[in-house]
């Protein structure tokens, strides 16, 4: 049976394999993305904020449990998966965590420059959403103390004093507070039983009425930007922002960020589209619409690189090779890291070259397990046969 086989770890990002959509002409970002038409009808309620994901939770209880009880390897195993599912939703704050226990095991079995490299990572992750990363350089001083780094540590000390404090939870819903409690909002009338039903029933017919409406204008504006028609497609948007504006529905603001984005490029306003497209991904993850993601992720990589904004389009195409990686899309995934590797050459960031290296390991690690049970099941069917 035929292997996947991809290149060792000092050549992956070296490799010659072709891709990529980020050194296409700027013209093509209108015509790339996917052109979403789809309009929901009435039936389908608005998307409000998801609750924590469960396979989340279980891999890091059972990490945690394992590490407690002293199975550093177990422990390894959950926090591997837990990892893989936090890049999969593209969520910052579960990433950096998951990061960091990895480091802590990693450290609790010797692997100092295993467990540095994913506190960078872990850093990075948490910065990203706006956490504290106290913790994980208190943690890369404690590393560099046992290497006798001293000069390293006190650095890293230092470091951590000037961290903000890592007591407070992380609100990683930022700017959805309209939507999170519309109580806080509603009159005196809505608190009577038998009226208060029948405003919110009435209020839920509105706002489908003025989302179905603005979807359409979202298409208009999305069609006319395909045409190049920059004008009608900003009138078009602005339509769409005046009937949604007092509309709770978490997946339309993401599309309004979608189709400003595809305006802002058109205008060769490349870093204002791509800051749509970040906005968009935190509203796709809010509400676990995690299938677009990667495609936002290509989007914005694309438009950071027209801005030239390198270490943002590379932080971009990491993430979104992750996602591509924890589903098991591993050409997929390949490319991206391929492509990123290329723009971190000529960056010289060294958080950049270490987060593509922790992918591109976990990737062939992906590739070799596939590999080993598709010769373990050849195997067992030629032994059948016989």
């Amino acid at each position: 049976m035929m292997k996947t086989v991809f290149p060792s770890i000092p050549t992956w990002l070296l490799s010659a394999w072709s891709l990529p959509a980020w050194s296409l002409p700027a013209w093509t970002l209108i015509v790339a993305p996917l052109f979403a038409m789809a309009i929901l009808g009435c039936a389908s309620s608005p998307k409000i904020v998801a609750d924590k994901d469960s396979k989340l939770i279980r891999f890091v209880e059972s990490g945690q449990e394992a590490f407690a009880e002293g199975d550093v390897d177990d422990a390894l195993k959950e926090y591997r998966r837990a990892i893989l599912r936090a890049w999969a939703m593209d969520d910052p704050y579960e990433a950096g965590t998951a990061a960091y226990n990895m480091a802590a095991c990693l450290f609790s079995r010797g692997r100092c420059d295993e467990a540095s490299n994913w506190l960078v990572d872990s850093r990075v992750d948490l910065g990203r959403a706006r956490s504290s990363t106290g913790n994980a350089w208190l943690l890369s001083a404690e590393i560099a103390v046992a290497q006798e780094n001293f000069e390293d540590a006190d650095r890293f000390i230092g470091y951590a004093s000037q961290a903000c404090y890592p007591c407070d939870l992380v609100d990683d819903k930022e700017g959805l507070a309209s939507c999170l409690d519309p109580a806080c909002k509603e009159s005196c009338l809505y608190r009577i039983p038998i009226l208060g039903n029948k405003l919110r029933k009435k209020k839920r017919a509105e706002d489908c009425r003025l989302a179905y409406e603005a979807n359409i204008e979202l298409a208009k504006a999305r069609l006319a930007a395909k045409e190049l028609d920059l004008c009608t497609a900003k009138n078009h948007y602005q339509q769409a922002t005046l009937l949604s504006q007092d509309v709770c529905d978490l997946s339309l603001k993401a599309d309004q960020h979608d189709a400003a984005a595809l305006i802002f490029d058109l205008e060769s306003n490349h870093l204002q589209s791509a800051a749509h497209r970040d906005r968009e991904t935190v509203l796709l993850r809010s509400i676990a619409q995690y299938r677009e993601i990667p495609n936002v992720l290509d989007s914005a990589a694309n438009s950071y690189c027209l801005a030239g904004r390198f270490d943002l389009a590379i932080d971009r195409m990491i993430r979104s090779a992750r996602i591509f990686l924890a589903r098991g899309e591993f050409e997929q995934s390949w490319n991206r890291i391929r492509a990123a590797g290329e723009l971190a050459e000529s960056e010289g960031c060294v958080a950049s070259d270490v987060r593509l290296a922790l992918t591109a390991k976990f990737l062939e690690d992906a590739i070799s397990a596939k590999n080993k049970s598709s010769s373990t099941v050849a195997s067992e069917s030629n032994s059948v046969v016989n």
